[in-house]
């Protein structure tokens, strides 16, 4: 494009000569003993315009010349630039379909290079690891920190979730620990950190890491306080020493239903019964929970009767309770009062089956004697999940005769 534009301006220039000659053509005389040339000036300026332009021309000859070599490898390095990128996009191709080998060998075909190399070295270290070489994955990640330091952190974070997906854990872990205590503070690291540790029910150092909320200040604040609550429920629930852990909660967390829950069920597997209807009748009666009224029934006292009576009252204003039957079916087999237990329990499978209730009520009608209305009632337990939020299985509309559990339908519709 410069040599078009020199030989256009020449020309121009010898036009402009040519036009200035006709009026005054002038002369330029060189004399030199013992010769003399003479010669017009607009003849002298046309050739002194020429050999600039051929001269010009000739360095630019000379210098493509030299520059020839640095050229080829410019091309030659462009060339493996452009097949370095369709070997990644070819990898990650590969890598969807779940093609692991052919995905690995695409990467593999210009490693390194291309506009973004670190996508080959973490999609390799990924399909390396799925096809169960982990050595491979090492190496592929150990280049692309020497490789690429200015994501290291990207590079390590991708390196615990392969640790992690691999099963493991402890070196997923230390990989996200060590980023840590260096001050990485992406959410993404905090997140997986905070699920590893409770994986492992590694309350303890939940807890202190939860302890430093600036450090995790880029979670939300639910999420944070969700853990905070499973931990106190945990310990709650692990520890011999009811009493003091209870007494290590705040004032607002001993308002948690769940951490009242958590601390009435350790209170019972200590086989503290009167501590825990205490307990749970307090907080009952100060606010009403489906779960503290569960539990009631398991806190069995030793004033068993009085505290059946209590249930009985409670259900005079919460007859829709869907879990305080069950909690009255518990007490009065407790009381010893099995016909009285069995009315509660279907009064609790017509508000709601569950396996959970079919098993209780299969237990008490074999401890009756009604053996083949208990098998009835092991079977639909079995066909039914444990949660009643789950979806359930169809129930045959053919009944043979005498069953128990389309009796109670029957009764629900009359």
């Amino acid at each position: 494009m410069t040599t078009i534009a020199v030989v256009l301006v020449a020309l121009a220039a010898a036009l402009t000569l040519g036009l200035l000659a006709q009026e005054d053509p002038g002369y330029v005389l060189i004399s030199r003993w013992p010769y003399e040339i003479e010669v017009s000036l607009a003849l002298f300026l046309a050739g002194l315009i020429l050999a600039l332009v051929i001269l010009y021309i000739l360095i630019r000859i000379l210098f493509r010349v030299f520059q020839a070599p640095h050229d080829l490898n410019h091309w030659q390095a462009r060339r493996r630039h452009d097949r370095a990128d369709r070997a990644t996009l070819t990898g990650y191709a590969r890598l969807i379909e779940g093609e692991w080998e052919e995905a690995e060998l695409a990467l593999n075909d210009g490693l390194g290079q291309g506009s973004t190399p670190l996508l080959q070295y973490l999609g390799a270290a990924y399909a390396a690891q799925q096809r169960g070489d982990f050595e491979a994955r090492d190496r592929y990640l150990s280049v692309a920190r020497e490789e690429d330091p200015e994501h290291l952190e990207a590079i390590e974070i991708t390196r615990a979730r392969l640790l992690e997906r691999a099963g493991q854990i402890d070196e997923a872990r230390g990989v996200l620990e060590h980023l840590h205590e260096q001050g990485v503070r992406h959410r993404a690291l905090q997140r997986m950190l905070l699920g590893l540790i409770r994986s492992q029910h590694d309350w303890p150092a939940l807890e202190s890491l939860l302890k430093r909320d600036r450090d995790l200040r880029g979670l939300p604040r639910a999420e944070l306080d969700a853990l905070r609550q499973e931990m106190h429920a945990q310990r709650l629930s692990q520890g011999d020493d009811a009493g003091q852990a209870w007494a290590r909660l705040t004032r607002r967390q001993r308002r948690d239903p769940v951490l009242q829950a958590a601390h009435a069920r350790a209170l019972i597997n200590l086989g503290e019964g009167d501590a825990a209807e205490r307990f749970l009748r307090k907080h009952i009666i100060r606010q009403w929970n489906p779960e503290l009224v569960r539990l009631y029934g398991h806190a069995c006292s030793e004033q068993v009767e009085e505290q059946l009576r209590r249930a009985e009252q409670w259900a005079q204003s919460h007859q829709d309770d869907l879990d305080l039957p069950m909690t009255l079916a518990r007490l009065c087999i407790a009381n010893k009062d099995r016909k009285k237990a069995l009315d509660y329990l279907l009064q609790a499978v017509r508000l709601g089956d569950s396996s959970e209730k079919f098993l209780e009520l299969g237990l008490l009608l074999e401890s009756m004697g009604e053996s083949d209305k208990a098998l009835q009632c092991y079977r639909r337990g079995l066909q039914l999940p444990e949660s009643e939020n789950s979806p359930r299985l169809p129930r045959k509309t053919a009944v043979a005769e005498g069953e128990l559990i389309p009796l109670i339908d029957t009764e629900k519709r009359t």
